[in-house]
């Protein structure tokens, strides 16, 4: 039996799986991740400790004898410096960060928003696209960026280093830097990077999703209890890969991805560049996301839970309490912007807020509010991309927060989609993508 070690590095926790030919997952753990928030602004992970929650997962796991490679999933953006040894200079700064909005602004002047949306296809949102957390560094901690031996990576930068002894990024992890050009598919551009000051020899090669990064070293293989020499496929991001295992691969396709951060995603054959949507590569070349994305979607419903319903355990309120409001929804008489991370399409500042709400307005109202909200926004987005291409009617519904409730609500709002759910794909499609790339690098050498 031909398997696969996929693993799928979150927000909130980092999920490992042995999947077979047919993406079916014979075995699965998952190990709790922690966001450290402090300064209002400042939302970081531990790079040592996404480290060590990957070896608790895959020490788990039984049947790492039998897997033919291995592959990533990664959250992102996820900037974080490393030393020449693949060490980690300073926390992971989140894609929920948003300490460097005096970078971004900077950024956008020196280089113009045209220039941005024809080469990023992206303008340079604080933390939403890593540049600015780079520039902040670069400001606040230049001992970091002065380094011969610093690389400026994301999360899968960190974890193909270990795995690999090589420092590599994939181009759906570089499109969210803002230093890719990702319009043309291509590499780090000068057109940026040189008005801004960043060297590119600081930055990880950049190396295609569906290539072999290199073979599992001895001491990766130590660690994480699996053979070494094993291939690993590059992969991409977790919303790439959430793609790949939903078959939305097709110039129309549509996917809509509920967890930590919500996202509606259309796939398309040539670059779409717009202010209503970011834009990064597939897993395949030729190939586009455009995304429009709440950053704080499963976010805000933690924060509401955390704030609103402090006597109901999480557990209670996910499983059983938001159910309830969804199945018996009170009036929809409140509204709710959906900016309790910033607003991920724009530079300025955006903030959350409620309005119309009255003295008999209940939590059950504001709830029902709040994901009426994030719906609302990411769905705006359809008039957009229909005046440009043939979109799919169906919207595959995956994710942690793709539940039966929530895929209903949506539905009741785009009665002219089929909102299909699929559960999560992001292990299933890391997995498809490694097995596509093992075959067709049979052919030849592993790296």
């Amino acid at each position: 039996m031909q398997t696969i070690l996929a693993v799928d590095i979150g927000t909130q926790s980092i999920k490992a799986g042995v999947l077979d030919e047919q993406l079916q997952i014979l075995e699965r753990r998952q190990v709790g991740l922690e966001i450290r928030v402090s300064k209002a602004t400042h939302v970081e992970m531990d790079g040592e400790e996404i480290w060590t929650a990957l070896k608790t997962a895959c020490r788990g796991l039984n049947m790492k004898d039998r897997v033919q490679g291995v592959v990533f999933s990664t959250l992102c953006p996820s900037l974080i410096p490393l030393d020449g040894d693949g060490n980690p200079l300073h926390p992971v700064i989140l894609h929920l960060d948003r300490r460097s909005g005096e970078e971004a602004t900077w950024a956008l002047r020196t280089v113009g928003q045209q220039t941005f949306l024809n080469i990023s296809g992206n303008l340079p949102v604080p933390g939403g696209i890593s540049l600015t957390s780079l520039l902040w560094l670069k400001n606040h901690a230049p001992e970091i960026y002065e380094r011969s031996d610093v690389c400026f990576g994301h999360v899968d930068t960190l974890i193909l280093k270990r795995m690999t002894g090589r420092f590599l990024i994939d181009p759906s992890n570089a499109s969210f830097t803002g230093l890719y050009d990702t319009v043309g598919y291509r590499d780090w551009d000068e057109r940026i990077c040189g008005p801004l000051g960043i060297d590119p020899a600081k930055l990880p090669k950049v190396q295609n999703s569906n290539t072999i990064a290199g073979r599992v070293t001895e001491s990766a293989a130590e660690a994480l209890g699996i053979p070494a020499g094993l291939p690993v496929v590059t992969g991409a991001n977790d919303t790439t890969c959430a793609c790949v295992g939903a078959g939305v691969v097709n110039h129309g396709d549509l996917l809509n991805t509920s967890g930590t951060v919500d996202i509606l995603v259309l796939c398309t054959e040539k670059p779409l560049v717009s202010l209503q949507h970011l834009l990064r590569t597939h897993a395949y070349p030729g190939k586009w996301l455009a995304m429009r994305m709440v950053g704080a979607g499963g976010g805000s419903l933690e924060w509401f839970r955390q704030n609103f319903c402090r006597e109901l355990d999480k557990e209670v309120f996910y499983s059983t309490y938001l159910n309830e409001v969804l199945e018996h929804r009170p009036p929809l008489r409140a509204s709710f912007l959906p900016f309790l991370s910033g607003n991920r399409h724009q530079v300025g500042e955006a903030t959350a807020s409620f309005t119309n709400l009255t003295l008999d307005s209940t939590r059950e109202e504001l709830l029902l509010a709040l994901l009426d909200g994030i719906v609302s926004f990411q769905f705006e987005a359809l008039e957009h991309w229909k005046k440009d291409i043939d979109l799919s009617r169906v919207i595959n519904h995956v994710g942690g927060g793709a539940k039966s409730s929530y895929t209903a609500f949506k539905q009741d709002k785009l009665p002219d989609f089929d909102i299909r759910m699929l559960g999560e794909t992001a292990l299933p499609g890391a997995a498809r993508l490694a097995f596509e790339t093992l075959a067709e690098s049979q052919r030849g050498q592993y790296p």
